[in-house]
């Protein structure tokens, strides 16, 4: 008799365990797929505009396209126009640059959820050619000492870096979105005049082997992450 109060208490434990587990399988978010081509999106960055308000020493007019597959893919291209005015402080030297850069790449958008936040990673390719300006007045022959100044304008210089970008974008309203990120660059070749190189690479930023940047971007997004319900579709038919 115990031996049958046991069978029957091991057996009433595993049926609702199997039915605990088939309820949780029901009742498990079903993240819906979202189409193969879910639309277009066009870009601007707000940050250059405003380094120019403040007087940076460098800023950029920058803006971008993008496609969106499944709405986690995301092909990019970037075109901008970067400048730098640099006076220096302890000396009298000035550098001038104003030329366009390009970058093209691919952002993965790592929110499995299609709710219009999305947690984005990239990379990107840029690329710059450009002329550069150098002036000082103060400059004196090495050999002779006639302080006669010095100035170079329109050295040529071209540059190609690999950027790597982490960022985020919210929904605003409607197909207005506001996406903002961080970039990781380091340089990839450079070639400049034999006088120097220059203070500015145009969508680089601050000349260096590697350096930090970033944007924030007003996104205008046309398309749909939804595929339309065919029980719906049916309904309608009817």
């Amino acid at each position: 008799m115990e031996r049958w109060s046991t069978s029957r208490f091991i057996c009433t434990w595993l049926i609702s365990l199997l039915c605990g587990v088939s309820m949780a399988k029901e009742h498990k978010e079903v993240i819906p797929k979202a189409p193969f081509f879910c639309g277009v999106a066009v870009q601007a960055d707000l940050v250059g505009p405003a380094m120019k308000l403040v007087g940076s020493r460098f800023d950029q007019m920058e803006v971008g396209g993008r496609l969106n597959f499944r709405d986690h893919y995301f092909p990019i291209c970037e075109l901008g126009i970067g400048e730098s005015d640099r006076e220096g402080q302890e000396t009298n030297n000035k550098f001038h640059t104003r030329a366009p850069y390009f970058r093209v790449g691919m952002d993965y958008n790592f929110n499995k959820k299609h709710n219009g936040n999305r947690l984005m990673g990239g990379l990107r390719y840029g690329f710059s050619g450009f002329k550069y300006d150098f002036s000082d007045p103060d400059f004196a022959d090495p050999v002779w000492g006639v302080g006669n100044g010095l100035t170079l304008d329109g050295q040529k210089g071209r540059a190609q870096w690999l950027e790597v970008v982490v960022g985020c974008e919210a929904k605003l309203w409607l197909f207005i979105r506001l996406g903002w990120n961080i970039r990781f660059k380091a340089r990839l070749h450079q070639s400049v005049s034999d006088y120097g190189e220059p203070y500015y690479v145009p969508g680089f930023g601050k000349n260096g082997s590697t350096t930090f940047g970033g944007t924030v971007n007003l996104i205008f997004d046309v398309g749909r992450t939804t595929k339309k319900s065919k029980t719906k579709l049916n309904e309608l038919v009817q």
